[in-house]
């Protein structure tokens, strides 16, 4: 069994979520250092865009102004996300830890299986699919930078074909981070506002919809850090 830290840090603004993000990768380079899950949330909601998008294509900072909207740049790569229903988790850990394979796509892998098992543990059936694996013409064109749930990834998890969790990665000094989105809900007329090729409806679910009821971001922790412990033998401190 592995010994890993546990922070639920609630309710943030984008920088300061970044910001704990960026500083326990840091922490995490130091001998001995335990691996870490997080969850978050953020207050008010945001756009994070990957470390390499232009923000004049990625965003409109204009609808995000007027919506009261942060807008937030991440260290790692991938599309634009917007964060507002939701529950998002961080994993960080040293890249040499017996847990986790020394690659991304291995790494990538740990962590969708205990991803899976949270969403085992609220009584819905998804699958692991590799960006190999995925169905064909799933993800439509657009003129736009897509938004992050639009776009393939890595051993993303699927709900009968729908993408229900984004994630990103960046190894950096002999440790990584991984964080990603979990939808607890899905506004694609809000997204669309916000994203320019958001509001992907036929290839986005959420948690919410896949229940048929309503469920807040307390049963979604529980629940993911349950599967996390028990797909991966770990124990919280």
């Amino acid at each position: 069994m592995s010994i890993w830290r546990f922070i639920d840090s609630g309710p943030a603004s984008g920088a300061e979520n970044m910001a704990v993000d960026e500083g326990l990768l840091r922490e995490a380079v130091s001998p001995g250092a335990l691996p870490v899950l997080r969850f978050y949330t953020w207050s008010p909601p945001a756009v994070s865009l990957g470390r390499f998008q232009d923000k004049e294509r990625a965003v409109n900072a204009e609808a995000c102004q007027q919506r009261g909207f942060d807008i937030v740049r991440r260290i790692t790569g991938g599309r634009a996300v917007l964060h507002c229903d939701e529950l998002t988790y961080s994993v960080i850990a040293r890249s040499d830890s017996d847990l986790f394979p020394n690659d991304i796509l291995g790494t990538y892998k740990v962590i969708a299986t205990g991803l899976l098992a949270g969403l085992h543990e609220l009584g819905i059936v998804a699958e692991m699919v590799s960006r190999s694996g995925r169905h064909a013409g799933m993800v439509k064109s657009s003129p736009q930078e897509p938004a992050c749930f639009s776009s393939p990834s890595w051993y993303e998890l699927l709900v009968k074909g729908r993408k229900i969790i984004g994630s990103a990665q960046r190894r950096v000094g002999g440790a990584f981070l991984q964080h990603g989105s979990i939808l607890i809900g899905y506004d694609p007329a809000l997204e669309a506002e916000v994203i320019p090729g958001g509001g992907m409806r036929d290839v986005v679910t959420c948690i919410r919809a896949e229940l048929g009821r309503e469920i807040g971001p307390d049963e979604v922790k529980r629940a993911f850090r349950e599967g996390f412990a028990r797909a991966l033998d770990v124990q919280f401190q």
